[in-house]
C-alpha cells in the first residue's frame, strides 16, 4: 500500500474512531522461539507474556461470545475492547501461548486449520522453508511445474536462494490447493528431503485441540480445510474448504463453530488475485457462520461487516514497541 493509500486509510479511521469508540481484534499465529522466522510469525514467551500484562492491565479483553455479542446486535464496545485471536492452530498455541493466557487471565481465540491436524506434516509456507532455506546443498537451478506453466529459479547462492523462497511462496499463496500439493512433492524430488515434517513446526493432534476447546481462556473457531486463499475459488470449491473444516471441528468438539478466519485474509480491491470475495462472504453465511475476520489494518465498531472483521498482526515486539502500536490502533 502507497503513502497516499495509507494516509487515507488513518485519516478515515481517525474519523470513524471519533463517531464512536473503536475495538481492536489482534492476529497472533505463534508464540514460542525459532532459529529462523522468514514469515515473522512467531513471537516470543516473553514478548507474549509481557503483551498479555499490558492488555489485562489497561484494555478491556473480549472473549469470543463477548465480541460476538456486540457484532451481532450491532452495539458499541466497551471502552479499549481487545479481542485476540490466533490463526492456522500451531502446536505452541496450545504449549507455549495457553499457559501465558491463562496466567494473565486473557481470552483467546484459536482458528485451526484442521488438514494436517494430528500429522507430522508442515504448512506449506513452512515446507518450503524447510526445503529451501534449511538445506546444506541444493541443486543450482529449480525447474517447477505450476499448473501447466513452467517457472525457472535461480538456487546457486544463499541469496537466490532466498529470492525463489519469496517468490514461490508469493505464487503459491493464490494457488488451488492440489497445485500447492503437486509443486510440494515436486520440490520433495528435487531437493531429497521427504514430505516429514519438524516437531518445532507441527500443527496440534487432536487430543490438543480438544483440550484447548475444553480450557478456561480458549475458543476454537475454523480456518479451512486446507488454508487455500478461498477467494482463487468458485462459490463450491469454497463452502467445501470452509464447511470441511467447520463439520470436523463440531465432530471432534461436539459443539457449533460459529467462529472464522479467511486463510491470509488481506483486502484488494483491484486486480484478480483475492484472499476472499462476495462468494466467501456468501459461503459463510450459508455455512452459519456469525463471526468472520479477515487480515487487514482496521478497527471495529458497530457498523463493521461481521463477515469481513479487520485484524492487526501483532510481530515480535518488545513491550515498549507493542504500547506504542496499541495507543496508535485507539487513536482518536
Amino acid at each position: 500500500m502507497g503513502n497516499l493509500s495509507q494516509k487515507i486509510f488513518a485519516v478515515a479511521h481517525y474519523v470513524a474512531n471519533k463517531v464512536q469508540r473503536p475495538a481492536v481484534i489482534l492476529l497472533y499465529h505463534r508464540v514460542t522461539t525459532l532459529e529462523r522466522d522468514p514469515q515473522e510469525l512467531v513471537v516470543t514467551p516473553a514478548n507474549f507474556r509481557a503483551q498479555l500484562a499490558h492488555l489485562a492491565a489497561d484494555y478491556n479483553v473480549l472473549d469470543a461470545d463477548q465480541f460476538l455479542y456486540h457484532v451481532k446486535n450491532k452495539k458499541a464496545f466497551p471502552e479499549r475492547s481487545v479481542f485476540v485471536t490466533f490463526d492456522d492452530g500451531y502446536a505452541d498455541n496450545y504449549h507455549e501461548a495457553l499457559p501465558l493466557l491463562q496466567q494473565e487471565q486473557v481470552p483467546a481465540l484459536f482458528y485451526i486449520t484442521t488438514s494436517k491436524i494430528n500429522t507430522n506434516f508442515e504448512l506449506w509456507w513452512d515446507d518450503l522453508e524447510r526445503i529451501l532455506l534449511t538445506a546444506d546443498q541444493l541443486p543450482l537451478t529449480l525447474t517447477v511445474d505450476i499448473d501447466g506453466k513452467k517457472w525457472e529459479y535461480n538456487t546457486g547462492t544463499l541469496t537466490a536462494i532466498r529470492e525463489t523462497y519469496y517468490a514461490l511462496q508469493q505464487v503459491l499463496r493464490f494457488c488451488k490447493p492440489a497445485v500447492i500439493e503437486a509443486v510440494m512433492q515436486q520440490l520433495y524430488d528435487w531437493s531429497g528431503k521427504s514430505a516429514t515434517g519438524r516437531p518445532s513446526h507441527r500443527l496440534m493432534t487432536w487430543e490438543e485441540v480438544k483440550a484447548m476447546g475444553n480450557a478456561d481462556y480458549a475458543t476454537i473457531g475454523c480456518h479451512t480445510h486446507r488454508h487455500p486463499a478461498v477467494g482463487m475459488l468458485s462459490y463450491e470449491e469454497q463452502y467445501t474448504e470452509i464447511g470441511m473444516s467447520k463439520e470436523i471441528l463440531e465432530g471432534v468438539l461436539g459443539t457449533p463453530q460459529v467462529h472464522f478466519s479467511y486463510p491470509f485474509g488481506g483486502r484488494k480491491f483491484l486486480g484478480t488475485k483475492r484472499y476472499y470475495n462476495a462468494d466467501s462472504i456468501k459461503a459463510c453465511k450459508a455455512l452459519g457462520l456469525q463471526l468472520v475476520t479477515a487480515n487487514y489494518y482496521g478497527q471495529v465498531h458497530s457498523w463493521s461487516n461481521p463477515y469481513a472483521l479487520p485484524r492487526i498482526l501483532v510481530r515480535d515486539w518488545p513491550l515498549d514497541v507493542f504500547q506504542a502500536h496499541m495507543r496508535q490502533f485507539f487513536k482518536y
